[in-house]
């Protein structure tokens, strides 16, 4: 009886510390999401279409945050980036940016945090921008709207997956939910370099995190790139129409009426 509950207790110690260190070992209860394996992905096209297909019938919040660093300089540029999005329905759904500048920054990026914000309800998108107080108000078609399903879901910068070089595939615990982490390296193109991604995906191959980082050739210089995507409440998001819409339907009727 001493020699069982002595195994008992190892294979306890051994299972907490595998969770600890957020890595769990393959099960047959938990099979890989569509294009991966425990070690491999094998079709980063599936992947991808598994990823859109769970984020086109319910509503999900998408926080990004990209940061961009120029070579020879000592400050950089932040833009934060929330959509919130219900495709069930009518569509409806929201993006508010704001960008700042931290360090040393041109006069352009330094005169204060600027913030844009779309509505966008059907086929109808509303636009405001705060720029340091000054508020513009203006009414957009669905072609140039920036509230679009395919923007929020990050469909484009997840197909980069497929120009990679190499890539590992990793089974981890987060928070008790089993996920896989891909690290990958991608291909030069004309105008970037030293590109790395990396995704947590959970089970259904909705692409929880994303990370991507890479340096971008510009005209006035090459620029260190870091972006971050989550991908949040997928199911509970609700979509409500923001406090300046009345003020915006207003103001745009009232410069088309005029």
């Amino acid at each position: 009886m001493a020699v069982t509950r002595r195994s008992r207790l190892i294979a306890v110690v051994v299972a907490l510390l595998l969770v600890g260190a957020g890595c769990v070992a393959p099960t047959s209860q938990s099979a890989p999401p569509p294009g991966l394996d425990d070690d491999a992905v094998t079709d980063a096209n599936a992947l991808v279409r598994a990823h859109t297909t769970a984020l086109e019938s319910q509503s999900f919040t998408a926080h990004t945050t990209t940061t961009s660093r120029p070579t020879d300089a000592e400050y950089r540029v932040v833009l934060n980036r929330t959509w919130r999005v219900d495709p069930t329905g009518t569509f409806r759904g929201s993006v508010v940016d704001t960008s700042t500048a931290v360090g040393d920054a041109p006069e352009r990026y330094a005169r204060g945090p600027d913030e844009r914000a779309a509505w966008r309800e059907g086929t109808t998108t509303y636009r405001r921008v705060d720029r340091g107080g000054n508020v513009t108000y203006r009414r957009v078609d669905l072609f140039n709207s920036s509230v679009k399903l395919s923007a929020a879901i990050q469909r484009q910068a997840l197909y980069r997956l497929n120009t990679r070089t190499e890539a590992t595939v990793t089974p981890v615990l987060r928070n008790g939910s089993r996920r896989y982490r891909i690290e990958a390296r991608l291909n030069d193109t004309a105008v970037t370099t030293n590109a790395s991604m990396t995704l947590l995906v959970d089970t259904s191959g909705v692409v929880r995190t994303m990370r991507t980082n890479q340096t971008v050739r510009y005209r006035s210089g090459n620029r260190v790139v870091t972006r971050t995507v989550r991908i949040e409440d997928v199911g509970t998001t609700t979509v409500e129409r923001p406090d300046w819409y009345p003020t915006a339907a207003e103001a745009t009727r009232t410069a088309t009426d005029g």
